[in-house]
């Protein structure tokens, strides 16, 4: 099992994710031939606006679509995802005036390579999801909440939501999403109060157990630069870093 093979399927959890995202909310869905674009037109930052895509030649193709797309929703600026070796990619997007901006470490494991461990301190899976909401907005900022309040209604059966208490309070949480047999795991977060007490990690292994228990055999996540002892720990191990690249002079 390659890195290559777990990068493919983190790609296509994350567009599933996003398109989620996009059924219960506010984000803004573009579909092309092998591109999928998402845009929250509220948010002029590029780190809120993605383009994936399959292969170069989708990619170049779609170019002035994306541009219509985004700038007809008052966006100046967007991201384009490319993930490792996609050089061809890179030359048309050099070419169309695009340049690298900011990279995100990738992480993923075969689950049967993973330690099978207890979390360590109660973890606990919930339909209700407004704790992890807070948990995010704390832990990230203000501006998260209208983003994230679509996650306050109840989930559809393919998300799996675990939260760790702490003096019977949610100081913890993280979620899965199944496509296939590829558990790819989003917004785990831990209350600025309760860092350092083991939660995140617990949270992880909940969410890993629960992935076993469901048949998966895989999973995936991006990590922040805080999160990637916890998740070394854990045994995912890096699959390489996710360049993206955003238009510039627009």
């Amino acid at each position: 099992m390659t890195d290559a093979e777990l990068t493919l399927r983190l790609h296509t959890n994350l567009i599933a994710f996003k398109c989620l995202q996009a059924e219960r909310g506010s984000l803004r869905h573009l579909r092309l031939p092998g591109v999928d674009a998402f845009a929250l037109p509220h948010y002029e930052d590029a780190h809120f606006q993605q383009v994936l895509f399959t292969d170069a030649d989708a990619l170049s193709a779609a170019l002035p679509a994306l541009t219509d797309f985004y700038r007809g929703l008052g966006l100046p600026r967007w991201r384009v995802t490319l993930t490792p070796g996609q050089r061809d990619a890179a030359r048309v997007l050099g070419s169309a005036g695009y340049r690298p901006d900011f990279t995100v470490v990738c992480m993923g494991a075969w689950l049967h390579e993973l330690p099978d461990a207890a979390p360590g301190v109660p973890v606990e899976s919930v339909e209700d999801m407004g704790d992890l909401v807070e948990i995010n907005v704390q832990t990230y900022g203000a501006e998260w909440r209208d983003i994230l309040s679509i996650w306050r209604r109840p989930a559809p059966s393919p998300v799996h939501t675990v939260v760790a208490r702490e003096g019977g309070k949610a100081r913890s949480c993280g979620l899965a999403v199944d496509v296939a047999d590829t558990a790819g795991v989003y917004l785990v977060a831990t209350h600025p109060d309760a860092r350092g007490l083991g939660l995140a990690s617990a949270v992880m292994r909940g969410l890993i157990s629960g992935a076993r228990q469901r048949g998966c055999t895989a999973t995936v996540l991006q990590s922040t630069p805080a999160g990637l002892r916890v998740y070394k720990h854990l045994g995912y191990r890096d699959i390489g870093p996710w360049e993206h690249w955003v238009p510039q002079g627009r």
